[in-house]
């Protein structure tokens, strides 16, 4: 019989309205997927700035996060332990695989700059990070979108996909770019493929799914893909991210799906995430 494992996930916790969004997002996801817990605080400027205004000491802080957690653990049910380090933001991309967290999930509002420090740990993460936008509430993953591009790897996210579609009795909505979008035939061909190999994984593990292909250019994708999950109402995407290259460390496709208008959560597997077969079970 598999063993039956319990996800951890990291939260990153620093009093911000879009930490309080994504807790409370998070407080409703509690009643559906089980899960534990580890609340990050990394005395970034926005926890310094806080406790300059609440006159709070470091000591405060350690208990307010301790208080925090036990409060979640008694209201939830989740067992939930918390850490505060004086470091970085690029440091929870370290800390989530020193912890072995099964993904981390955040709240952050667009940034300015896709050279923010926030994007690059979503672009760098070793594990999926769960991008909640600020003023998002939970719904249950009835319709889970799932952008298939011609990237290298794309499939790697089916796996996440298969185990959230699973728990949550929802549908994979595989939306794919037009093979015949692509430069060449031979192009083409394997795009065919991978809708085929991707349809035949779902189905044989008994997940529902509806295929579209995009009908305009490979550079509409991303607002074609965006204008689908808006028509069908999806509740959650599901995207890889793309490694990032020398002077553009992020890419405009992965950052226009996850600050999407709609405000959709975003589920991002990094290609280098070293736990693709962790995850739901």
């Amino acid at each position: 019989m598999e063993q039956q494992i319990t996800p951890t996930i990291l939260f990153p916790y620093d009093f911000s309205k879009e930490s309080e969004c994504a807790l409370e997002y998070l407080s409703s996801y509690s009643g559906l997927y089980p899960f534990a817990l580890k609340f990050l605080n990394i005395l970034d400027l926005g926890t310094r700035k806080y406790m300059a205004e609440n006159r709070l000491s470091k000591a405060g802080l350690e208990q307010k996060m301790s208080q925090m957690a036990f409060d979640f653990q008694t209201k939830y049910g989740v067992n939930s332990t918390y850490m505060v380090q004086n470091a970085p933001v690029k440091r929870i991309r370290k800390i989530s695989l020193e912890e072995e967290v099964t993904f981390t999930m955040i709240g952050i509002s667009e940034p300015k700059r896709y050279s923010a420090q926030i994007m690059k740990v979503v672009s760098t993460s070793p594990v999926p990070i769960f991008v909640i936008q600020d003023g998002v509430t939970f719904k249950p993953y009835n319709k889970i979108l799932f952008p298939l591009t011609d990237a290298v790897n794309n499939r790697q996210k089916a796996g996440w996909a298969l185990r959230i579609a699973k728990r949550s009795n929802g549908t994979v909505h595989i939306f794919s770019m037009r093979p015949d979008s692509l430069d060449t035939k031979d192009d083409a061909h394997k795009q065919r493929k991978v809708i085929e190999s991707v349809e035949r994984f779902f189905g044989n593990n008994g997940v529902k799914f509806k295929t579209e292909i995009a009908q305009g250019s490979y550079k509409n994708f991303t607002k074609e893909a965006l204008t689908h999950a808006d028509e069908i109402g999806a509740d959650l995407l599901i995207i890889m991210i793309a490694p990032k290259k020398l002077f553009k460390p992020f890419n405009t496709y992965d950052f226009n799906m996850i600050f999407n208008a709609s405000k959709i959560p975003i589920f991002c597997v990094n290609q280098r995430d070293l736990f693709v077969s962790g995850g739901f079970h």
